[in-house]
């Protein structure tokens, strides 16, 4: 049985990025397939945080304190970049409230865990792609209400205690349930828990997608590639100014990718939950969109960085084996 959660895990892993599609084709065709999710929302991202918190470990947060200064640097472009890029969007294209909520909303969310995975693929630097992620996680329940009452407040009424009690309860609580769940099983058990809730988390996070689909579909179509074009315009800028910055303050270069990819990559299933609970349905238009331009995005960018990783390596390798090699006439 395990070996067959291992497989169907590992193609889940692999094509999710055609399953985002897939959840978003089927949605607008066979919305009563999906209906009962917009009413699960805060329920399934529950789930997926607890999942998270099942894959945390005490190295995690280790090095929030041996490099305070990396981790610092990426959590601050991430929550400072991507809600100030998004509200100057907004502002440039005039949109309406509902979608000038929603895109603020989707910027003001941390960093999600396909983050780290692209930075696994990019061969960029892991561990500190994670502690971001975890950072910016823990610092939602203030950042995120902050963000929205900020910049959005001119055209919605933004309760900050009310939001972050949600965001704390759909996050923290989970997150800390999950950490302490892996402390019971301990590491022996933890290896075959996370094949099944990396289908869990999987099957959360699509039916989360395809519940906004169902109810927004023709509006979703009617936007159309407005609506792609300007959550593409968002996530490009937050991955080349979290690049420019990061090559300004002189991060080497796994670092520097990884960084990059957690600044414009967000927790849509976070913003699609949030505004679920607070805001009318088009509100989360701008994070559903999101799900999939991030999904194709990240892969994209994450290949060219290992591509550059790969030459950067080899360029090292030469010089290594010319710096050995006898000189002439020896």
């Amino acid at each position: 049985m395990m070996k067959l959660v291992t497989k169907v895990s590992g193609l889940v892993g692999k094509y999710l990025t055609l399953l985002v599609f897939a959840a978003i084709i089927s949605a607008y065709f066979m919305p009563s397939a999906y209906t009962w999710a917009t009413k699960n929302t805060v329920l399934l991202l529950g789930v997926v945080m607890f999942g998270i918190g099942m894959t945390l470990h005490a190295s995690d947060f280790k090095l929030v304190v041996q490099r305070p200064r990396e981790v610092f640097i990426g959590t601050l472009c991430h929550y400072t970049i991507m809600p100030l890029v998004a509200y100057a969007l907004v502002m440039f294209f005039d949109l309406t409230p509902e979608l000038a909520v929603g895109m603020v909303l989707l910027g003001s969310c941390p960093s999600g865990t396909a983050s780290n995975v692209m930075s696994f693929l990019a061969k960029g630097d892991v561990p500190l792609a994670v502690s971001i992620t975890t950072v910016s996680t823990l610092l939602a329940p203030i950042m995120m209400p902050f963000l929205v009452w900020a910049l959005a407040g001119q055209w919605v009424t933004v309760s900050f205690l009310a939001m972050a009690m949600t965001v704390l309860k759909v996050i923290l609580v989970p997150l800390v349930l999950g950490l302490l769940t892996h402390r019971l099983l301990g590491e022996k058990y933890l290896a075959q828990c996370q094949k099944v809730l990396v289908l869990v988390s999987a099957f959360a996070v699509l039916s989360i997608l395809g519940g906004v689909v169902a109810v927004n579909g023709q509006r979703i179509l009617e936007l159309g590639l407005f609506m792609v074009a300007l959550v593409l315009m968002h996530n490009l800028f937050g991955f080349a100014l979290g690049y420019f910055a990061t090559g300004k303050l002189g991060f080497g270069m796994r670092q520097q990718h990884s960084v990059t990819l957690e600044v414009g990559m967000q927790n849509d299933a976070l913003a699609v939950s949030v505004a679920s609970v607070y805001f009318v349905p088009e509100v989360a238009i701008p994070a559903a969109v999101g799900a999939a331009v991030h999904q194709v995005t990240g892969s994209l960018l994450a290949s060219v960085f290992a591509r550059r990783m790969d030459a950067y390596e080899a360029r090292q390798a030469e010089t290594g084996a010319e710096n050995l090699a006898p000189a002439a006439g020896n």
